[in-house]
């Protein structure tokens, strides 16, 4: 009899693993669970080195509120408005987009074809709505015959022809789904679609969601920039705390494969959500930040609280995140009530410290420095990243009281100075020119970016290889760059001229890139020009 019941009981565990980690759209059965395998080392993968996804991308996609029924060109705009005027764009969220949208189609020629019942300015307008706003645009699609609700098609046998259309399209971010794949070697199909993609030339971050399945951490670090780890954290509309919770702790395992340009996902955040209250919103965002994880919103933007909004656009929280070395932050130990998460150093010097309170008590835990690699002996001052406030210097440790569900975020440094990393806003992505005359003439564009961190922009330098056409330089004034775009018509022939420009900021001594941009510059030419293009 005992036997029995231990089978049974067996059973019950194997059964809340699978369906608290395994499968992905609508909690559909899948083949293989996704709860993290960490037991091998880690391996020897070459991360992509193209000055995408250095920090952890931020943005907003609408699968977790909307599901798939709701999505138009109406919603995505509506939503774009409120990225602005909120102050997430301010904060640093940067790519928007439909996601399983039905968005496209493919009729007899092959040639991915926008839905304009859905979209009718074209997914191309639309992403030239989303660059003007100075954001910049996601798209949607699957590495399998159609995506997973079957309403839209997927890449199979089309990865070279529909990563040109994405690009033409001017995507900046695509989301690659893992359904209807049944026979596909998984390593070999997304290392396809990233060739595909650097064949179309557009700088495009890859998100590769696999729901964990096929391990993606030990290989897409040199074919993506990022991996979901964990099944969907929610059905559409239907948030799940303890869920969410659960993959956190399942994704914290993976800390090791994460790093500049190559991320550890989680999925889409549930702050904000119905169901979630205001301490959950804080505890969970504050999650997200101290494992490094991409912030990709997932809630009614139009109709979030203040204090949503205030949780998401924490920028000490969101510094956590999008500090430049990237380290992924772990539990150091947790008594399954109590977590103590630390692990992360910052930038300057200082080290991110996170306390979770799972229980239904209010609870306190002494911080020891040398439990987050700091000499016992030194005094450093300690800053609350909720309620902003500076206390010591202390020697040995601080002592922090934590209610229910909620969190102390902390940050730990030895001078009474948290400065924050350089978080680049811009106010548009794209600029375009108009040609008209019949001599030749020059005109100027600009683009401003702005830097709302405090940690100054030690250097920018921009891309080589730009078209004949096309001259960039960079205006250094404080905070703030202006990109000059000076164009001479010289030369041209009647048409639209395109180009996508980088401009890097780097560290001054290596060179290393610490974050890039990308932005669209057209030049539109109504007659031919003559003269020499220079």
């Amino acid at each position: 009899m005992k036997k029995i019941w231990l089978i049974v009981a067996v059973a019950l565990c194997a059964l809340l693993s699978y369906t608290s980690f395994g499968p992905s759209r609508g909690l559909s059965p899948r083949t293989h669970s996704v709860f993290p395998d960490v037991q091998s080392a880690v391996p020897a993968v070459r991360a992509l080195d193209d000055g995408l996804a250095l920090t952890p991308p931020m943005g907003w996609y609408p699968w977790n509120i909307f599901g798939e029924e709701p999505q138009n060109e109406k919603l995505i705009r509506e939503i774009v408005d409120a990225l602005v005027s909120t102050g997430l764009k301010d904060a640093g969220y940067a790519f928007v987009g439909p996601d399983e949208g039905i968005c496209f189609y493919r009729p007899a020629d092959g040639l991915l074809t926008t839905n304009l019942e859905r979209y009718p300015s074209g997914l191309r307008g639309l992403g030239d709505y989303i660059h003007k706003k100075g954001l910049k645009y996601a798209l949607y699609t699957d590495a399998g015959t159609h995506t997973c609700s079957k309403a839209m098609p997927g890449t199979k046998d089309h990865e070279f022809e529909d990563m040109r259309q994405f690009a033409e399209w001017r995507a900046d971010y695509i989301k690659i789904d893992w359904c209807n794949t049944e026979g596909q070697d998984i390593v070999k199909t997304y290392t396809t679609l990233h060739d595909a993609q650097h064949a179309a030339g557009r700088p495009v971050v890859h998100s590769l969601c696999s729901w964990g399945e096929g391990y993606p951490w030990r290989w897409a670090a040199a074919v993506g920039h990022l991996w979901r780890t964990t099944a969907d954290i929610c059905a559409p509309g239907q948030a799940d705390w303890a869920r969410a919770i659960r993959m956190a702790f399942a994704n914290e395992k993976l800390a090791a494969f994460a790093g500049p340009g190559h991320w550890n996902d989680p999925d889409m955040m549930i702050a904000g959500m119905p169901g979630i209250s205001e301490t959950q919103n804080r505890s969970f965002f504050s999650l997200w930040c101290m494992m490094t994880a991409p912030l990709i919103a997932g809630n009614d933007l139009r109709s979030m609280s203040e204090a949503t909004i205030k949780t998401l656009t924490n920028l000490e929280a969101i510094a956590i995140d999008q500090d430049p070395l990237g380290i992924q932050g772990k539990v150091v130990w947790t008594d399954g009530t109590i977590s103590f998460w630390a692990g992360k150093p910052l930038f300057d010097g200082s080290r991110a410290v996170l306390v979770f309170n799972q229980g239904r008590h209010p609870a306190q835990k002494r911080v020891a420095w040398s439990e987050i690699g700091v000499d016992a002996a030194a005094a450093c001052y300690v800053r609350n990243l909720w309620t902003h406030e500076t206390t010591g210097p202390s020697t040995g440790g601080v002592t922090v009281s934590v209610a229910p569900d909620d969190v102390a975020m902390l940050r730990v440094s030895v001078k009474d100075d948290f400065p924050l990393p350089p978080i680049i806003v811009a106010d548009t992505y794209l600029v375009s020119l108009r040609a008209t005359g019949a001599t030749p003439q020059k005109l100027t564009g600009a683009i401003t970016i702005t830097n709302k961190g405090s940690a100054e922009l030690p250097l920018w330098r921009v891309g080589e290889g730009l078209p004949a056409w096309l001259s960039v330089t960079v205006n250094k004034s404080g905070k703030s760059q202006s990109f000059i775009n000076t164009v001479s018509t010289a030369g041209l022939k009647k048409g639209l001229y395109h180009a996508v420009v980088r401009a890097d900021n780097s560290e001054p001594v290596s060179g290393k890139p610490m974050s890039a941009l990308y932005y669209d510059v057209d030049l539109e030419v109504s007659r031919d020009v003559g003269g020499k293009s220079r």
